[in-house]
């Protein structure tokens, strides 16, 4: 598995999906990590968090790599693109690409999972026989609505065109890396669709988001109906969509929520906060930040709703399904549940602006509807996002390569039989 950090403590959407990927994979065998960043992810841990990081640490091997660093002028960034490398691929450094390729050549390895389109600079120089056992995990498709979140807003003419041709170019490597490589992975049908078009490779397998090792029910949730009118907002603060969603509700939508329900509060929780979140949490009454929290169930038993008020984004929502499990109903955009086999008015209540948000949270003043959301959220996330879902997934996967490889193995050493 090569991955951006080392996913152990659990405190992150990535990390989950990370983990349960490489539990699978454990399932089957050792399995080795190789990791860009720290050991430990975020600032602030749980009391016993090295206790659960040691009892959690499936990986047989660990092997630190480092990645060059992204050239600051724009012609270095250019030169990069056209080499082969768009943004946000980057070069991995040269001993640590010498380290992957002798793993990946010479490990022993039947499979190897790549998570994230961006870390597969280089991959194309393996041989024919490594390349059919890489499976990359491309989560965001950031060909769509993520790519203008990977850059700050200029109206510097020549910057722009290099976004528009960077594009051009990410795109064609995303689309080489489909018929390159063993298999891709992207966690909705949209997502497949948003890739590949109409014509899906089958190569390219959807794999939707589970949650990590917290079980149904093995948390005690009391209904929130009875709770004062307090929001959760929950994500990765640092996260471009993220932050460009939560400022958005709190300049558009949140004032006119306030307006009707005076009282109200809106918890902002999540890792790594940018400045202008922390500035618009600090300005605006009725908003209370907690970065870095070790631990999120003390802010969902405090609620009475969550929030997903995304306007860009791919992939499904961690957020959505663990909202679900823990029996509070969700009030979202409808990009907030893109990806999610769900329904507004069934399995949560959409919005698109602060009337239609006032509209949805009203309903949530009958108990009836209120138990009823929570059942059925519960129920679609059970029945369609669990882990033995996953595991059915990777199963396909897993035999998809398993067969190609053989196949391909059969045909090399056809051709290199010796004449009769």
């Amino acid at each position: 598995m090569i991955s951006d950090r080392f996913p152990l403590p659990e405190k992150s959407g990535a990390d989950i999906r990370t983990m349960n990927l490489a539990r699978y994979f454990a399932s089957l065998g050792p399995i080795d990590i190789a990791y860009l960043s720290n050991l430990h992810s975020g600032s602030v841990h749980a009391e016993g968090a090295e206790e659960d990081f040691e009892k959690d640490d499936i990986f047989s091997g660990k092997y630190r790599l480092q990645k060059l660093e992204y050239p600051s002028s724009l012609r270095g960034r250019f030169g990069i693109s056209v080499r082969g490398f768009p943004y946000p691929v980057r070069e991995y450094s040269k001993a640590s690409m010498e380290k992957l390729f002798s793993l990946i050549e010479s490990g022993g390895y039947d499979y190897v999972l790549v998570r994230y389109l961006r870390n597969t600079g280089g991959f194309f120089g393996l041989s024919q026989i490594a390349k059919r056992k890489v499976i990359i995990d491309i989560d965001d498709v950031l060909t769509h609505s993520l790519y203008d979140t990977l850059f700050a807003p200029t109206n510097n003419a020549l910057r722009m065109l290099f976004r528009t041709i960077n594009k051009v170019l990410l795109a064609y490597y995303q689309t080489r890396c489909v018929t390159v490589f063993g298999a891709c992975l992207v966690c909705s049908e949209k997502d497949k669709s948003d890739l590949w078009g109409e014509r899906a490779s089958e190569s390219t397998f959807v794999v939707p988001n589970t949650l990590g090792t917290r079980a149904p029910g093995e948390l005690r949730m009391e209904s929130g109906f009875n709770r004062r009118h307090v929001l959760l907002f929950i994500g990765a603060l640092h996260y471009q969509p993220n932050v460009s969603g939560l400022l958005w509700f709190l300049e558009s939508v949140y004032p006119r929520y306030r307006n009707v329900y005076p009282d109200a509060v809106l918890l902002v929780v999540g890792r790594c906060p940018l400045p202008e979140v922390i500035e618009v949490c600090d300005r605006t009454q009725g908003v209370e930040l907690h970065p870095d929290v070790p631990d999120v169930i003390k802010y969902y038993r405090d609620c009475r709703a969550v929030i997903v008020p995304l306007l860009e984004g791919s992939g499904t929502r961690l957020k959505v399904l663990e909202a679900a499990l823990l029996d509070r109903p969700i009030i979202s955009t409808k990009k907030g549940v893109e990806g999610l086999d769900v329904v507004s008015g069934v399995h949560f209540l959409e919005f698109d602006d602060g009337p239609s948000f006032c509209e949805a949270y009203r309903t949530l003043s009958d108990e009836a509807t209120y138990d009823a959301l929570v059942t059925r959220a519960e129920n679609v996330v059970l029945e369609k996002y669990s882990h033995s879902t996953l595991s059915t997934s990777m199963s396909k996967v897993v035999s998809y390569i398993d067969f190609k490889s053989s196949e391909f193995s059969s045909l090399f050493s056809r051709s290199h039989a010796p004449a009769g």
